[in-house]
């Protein structure tokens, strides 16, 4: 995996940014309103995490039981959640980043950025689904018996029980 040159000045940089604006913010709007905007862009991170998580999870699971792959919706979902957690670290700079991810058009220029990397592969078990009533088995898992109580055998079918379980 190849690591762009330019990160560890990121990460030295970006907290200094973010510390410098913090300053300027808290010098034209003062501390108590600098620390309230902080700590109302993290509890709206936190908010934004609950409702897209559970709401990631459900479409996740409707695409899934519709037989198709949720690559878009997973991808969709990363990048608001990514969202999220820069609204809840603290900091102005982030917060701006945040609502970028969150306005849809931005999302969908780094979803086609990051989609455009990825490859998706499926792996399947070779099993139709349970609920056609159908049972698919390799041949290494059956084999042949002569039972004189299976239904098809030569024996007339019992019948089946009655309300008390009476078979007669």
């Amino acid at each position: 995996m190849h690591l762009s040159p330019y990160l560890p000045v990121l990460l030295i940089a970006w907290p200094i940014a973010e510390i410098a604006t913090l300053i300027w913010v808290g010098g034209h709007l003062g501390v108590i309103n600098t620390v309230g905007l902080v700590l109302l862009a993290a509890f709206g991170g936190l908010a934004l995490f609950r409702y897209v998580g559970f709401g990631l999870l459900r479409r996740v699971q409707a695409e899934l039981s519709g037989g198709r792959m949720p690559t878009g919706t997973l991808l969709e979902g990363f990048v608001v959640l990514v969202a999220g957690m820069l609204l809840i670290l603290p900091g102005f700079l982030s917060d701006v980043l945040a609502f970028l991810l969150l306005f849809a058009p931005v999302r969908r220029l780094i979803i086609a950025a990051i989609a455009s990397r990825l490859t998706v592969s499926t792996v399947s078990s070779g099993r139709r689904p349970a609920d056609d009533g159908v049972v698919d088995l390799d041949e290494d898992e059956w084999e042949r018996r002569n039972d004189s109580d299976s239904p098809w055998s030569d024996r007339p079918p019992i019948p089946p029980p009655d309300r008390d379980g009476d078979r007669s």
